[in-house]
């Protein structure tokens, strides 16, 4: 059955994506902005909404990452991130109807245990990739041969449209 939503367990995702990581300790809302820009398309296939939940000292959404059909929000201080995918996927009236990304065995347990499908983040990534080799082969015109560029990622990141 296909998702509805789409909800990501952010920090569990970016310590998984190797795009990312190098990033992590010197700048961590680029880290955050690429692996937005990494999962986008993907995410935007597999639901027609997803939720990417960060843990953090900030609260609430942050407006720079979010897009139409992606929206990033950092849990309260007082929660963690799995807390509050866990009250979403139990709040949720189809909960059947929601993927959760993460390969924190706990959550999977929990969430798909209240009735949600679980992918893994490895699983998920690859499907970025995946996607990511598409868009960029599907881009070059008849005859045109993929230059350096083609093979790696923009990281620059992508604004609201």
């Amino acid at each position: 059955m296909q998702p509805l939503w789409l909800i990501i367990d952010g920090y569990n995702l970016l310590h998984q994506a190797e795009e990312c990581t190098g990033l992590m300790d010197t700048d961590l809302m680029s880290a955050r902005q690429r692996l937005v820009r990494l999962v986008e398309q993907t995410a935007h296939r597999m639901a027609p909404q997803t939720t990417i939940v960060f843990d953090g000292c900030e609260s609430g959404t942050d407006d720079a990452l979010t897009m139409k059909h992606l929206e990033v929000y950092f849990a309260p201080s007082h929660l963690s991130a799995d807390s509050i995918i866990e009250r979403l996927v139990s709040r949720y009236t189809q909960p059947e109807r929601i993927l959760v990304v993460t390969s924190d065995r706990a959550e999977h347990d929990t969430v798909s245990g209240a009735g949600a499908q679980v992918m893994s983040a490895q699983e998920f990534l690859a499907q970025c990739r995946q996607d990511a080799r598409k868009t960029r082969s599907t881009s070059l015109r008849p005859g045109e041969k993929p230059k350096l560029g083609d093979l790696f990622p923009d990281n620059l990141p992508r604004p609201p449209d």
